[in-house]
């Protein structure tokens, strides 16, 4: 393949340019006496401790609350598309977006490169997800999420498996402090694109979103909140397919004293893909149900920490007949975990222990032509004992940390694990220069497909069979990066770059043997290399009132070192820039979000292209009364195909309008 380095050069640096003469030149930034908030957001996934999100260690970033409400994303996947190294712009914005193509620096989420919590807890399937392996992004409504922290670069050292190229951590809506609830209100209306100029059948299509939530003290030390959601799209397929989404979360929270304390939480969520011209093709169903017990333990000298947690999935994936096959079934989650840090004047030790079980109960049929081949049963308990250990050691009056960790996992599969990881940060004698660094180790398991599949699958025109000789995928991160904040101009900015190296990577290949009527036999081998480095930069400039600008730039080479190509779904470069205006006494405003990607490709052999394109969405806000608000969402105004009219029917102009209520 032909590289033309200086192209992507230019193009980088006047992106850069530009998106740094915007930012300078603007004159009506209001000054600003102190810290900005969100920099004094407590986080905590990218040390398992709470820290300020300026005062980390680990390089970690923050979509607050306040983000997601000024946001047009009407989806999970959608909210993280101003992140620089995160791609997710050949998604749409409907519920069954596929998440295939889903990147956090260069690696797919789908696939288990990126790990996805809720809560600080892992996650399986959902709408969007590919096949029974896969893992989507999309996994509640937004109105449930309070915040999500993003840790880039290998977090193995305190995640264990699948924390290769980061964690993603949806935080959902705690116990409020006083009485109170919520209301919302979405209707839309969108265009579904042409594919290769034949165009969709009803291309006029609607959504609706909706939810309610009351939450409130009960006594002197409890509280509950109680939270519905329903979302409904018709998809953005050729023809119309009806998707919809109920979820619950329920939330009660106990304090003991002035040092105890528990919290008891269950959530369930119920999906279906219903297609209107042929609902027997195609379906997608999940039934989810989670539920955890947590109890605390916090004193000034330290804090101690146990929990036990519950998934279950029960799904459908396609139907019978499909050549990809009809899988129906379970899948779930049982955790237990144990943590304690404690809190010194110049050290905090963080020693803890999880157990985790995942339970595979589903059946594969496999069809061919039409007719009935094969049934597999996929029946296994996976089981992973882990313990792991970190020190946050603050020397040189304060401004310098450094913070080793290092976890043992061991999988009733593949074995045992060691994976360490060794973070510092320095601060400037003015504190307003941070610089932070990390090296670590990462693996990732093989999938449940890869791995435990009991027999060949058809898929398309050649069957598959598992290997459980498998090694996990093993990588090597670095990161390095500076952040400087130039409070009284409320200005922000962050430059970083990064390398991986990963080994073993577990590839499909033919076997060269066939069945007896002659159908290739394919499996799984750990053969191929690659590496991933880039550089990312993110800038905030303004204040909460008036205008204000948020902006991203990242460039990212991701090659497999044994072919010399690309990786799949991988753009040279992404640029974001969001301005905002917001009136003075905070009653209304506009948000502009337009988003850059360069070019990349659809496949491991680079042979077809996605090109670069541009989507702009508008989110403008008024406020009504004290408590009710009025949003107005244009999502994908100028109707961008998202680089590739020829692969995929696309969501196009997207009008919406939300009433929020406070009560």
């Amino acid at each position: 393949m032909e590289r033309v380095p200086f192209r992507l050069s230019s193009r980088l640096a006047t992106a850069l340019a530009t998106a740094l003469g915007v930012l300078t030149g603007i004159p009506t930034l209001q000054a600003e006496t102190e810290q900005p908030a969100w920099l004094d957001a407590v986080v905590v996934t990218g040390t398992r401790s709470t820290h300020s999100l300026a005062g980390v260690p680990v390089d970690t970033v923050l979509i607050t609350r306040e983000d997601i409400e000024r946001s047009p994303a009407q989806n999970l996947p959608q909210l993280l598309r101003m992140i620089p190294g995160v791609s997710i712009t050949n998604l749409d914005d409907t519920l069954a977006a596929d998440n295939l193509r889903l990147t956090v620096r260069g690696l797919q989420v789908n696939e288990g490169y990126g790990l996805v919590l809720i809560d600080g807890r892992r996650i399986h399937g959902g709408l969007g997800a590919h096949g029974d392996y896969g893992v989507s992004l999309n996994q509640v409504p937004i109105a449930m999420v309070e915040r999500i922290e993003i840790v880039k670069g290998a977090s193995s050292a305190l995640y264990g498996a699948d924390a290769m190229a980061g964690v993603i951590n949806v935080i959902t809506r705690p116990v409020p402090p006083t009485a109170g609830g919520t209301a919302s209100l979405t209707r839309g209306r969108y265009d579904v694109l042409a594919r290769n100029g034949v165009p969709a059948n009803d291309p006029g299509r609607d959504d609706l979103r909706a939810h309610a939530s009351f939450g409130t003290p009960v006594g002197e030390s409890s509280g509950f909140l109680l939270l519905l959601s329903r979302e409904q799209d018709e998809s953005a397929d050729r023809d119309p397919a009806t998707t919809w989404r109920d979820a619950l979360l329920a939330r009660w929270s106990t304090a003991f004293g002035a040092h105890w304390s528990v919290e008891l939480q269950a959530d369930a969520a119920r999906a279906r893909r219903e297609p209107a011209a042929a609902p027997e093709r195609f379906d997608r169903q999940y039934d989810d149900r989670r539920g955890t017990i947590s109890l605390r333990h916090d004193t000034a000298t330290h804090t101690a920490r146990a929990s036990a947690y519950r998934f279950t999935q029960e799904f459908v994936q396609g139907y019978p007949g499909f050549t990809h096959g009809f899988r129906s079934g379970e899948i779930g989650y049982e955790q237990a975990e144990a943590q304690f840090t404690w809190l010194g004047e110049d050290h905090w030790l963080t020693v803890g222990g999880e157990f985790q079980r995942q339970d595979l109960d589903y059946e594969f049929s496999n069809y061919r032509d039409g007719l009935l081949e094969a049934t597999l049963p996929v029946r296994r308990n996976v089981d992973t004992s882990s313990a792991y250990v970190q020190d946050e050691i603050w020397l040189y009056e304060r401004r310098l940390m450094l913070v080793p960790g290092v976890r043992y996992e061991h999988h009733s599969t593949f074995g045992s694990e060691l994976n360490p990881k060794l973070a510092a940060s320095l601060r400037s004698a003015d504190e307003r220069t941070t610089w932070r660094a990390s090296i670590g180790r990462a693996f990732k398991s093989p999938t449940i497909r890869q791995l435990y599949y009991e027999g060949l699958y058809r898929h398309g025109e050649s069957y598959i069979e598992s290997n459980s000789e498998l090694d996990p995928e093993k990588a090597i991160n670095v990161n390095l990066s500076v952040e400087r904040r130039w409070t009284p101009y409320g200005l922000w900015a962050s430059f970083g770059v990064f390398q991986t190296d990963l080994a073993d990577k577990v590839v499909r290949t033919d076997t060269g043997r066939e069945t007896v009527d002659g159908v290739p036999i394919e499996s799984y081998v750990n053969v191929e290399e690659a590496r991933i480095r880039g550089a990312e930069l993110s800038l905030r400039a303004g204040g909460a009132r008036g205008f204000s600008m948020t902006a991203g730039l990242a460039w990212t080479e991701a090659d497999n070192r044994d072919t010399g190509e690309t990786l799949a779904y991988v753009p040279e470069y992404t640029v974001s820039l969001a301005p905002t205006w917001v009136a003075t006494g905070g009653q209304g405003g506009v948000r502009l979000a337009v988003i850059a990607v360069g070019e990349q490709f659809r496949d491991v052999s680079n042979t077809r292209r996605v090109d670069a394109h541009r989507v702009v969405d508008l989110r403008a806000w008024l406020a009504l009364t004290t408590r009710a608000t009025l949003n107005l969402d244009i999502g994908n105004a100028f109707e961008s195909d998202k680089g590739d009219d020829a692969f995929a029917w696309r969501q196009g102009r997207r009008i919406g309008l939300t009433l929020d209520v406070e009560f």
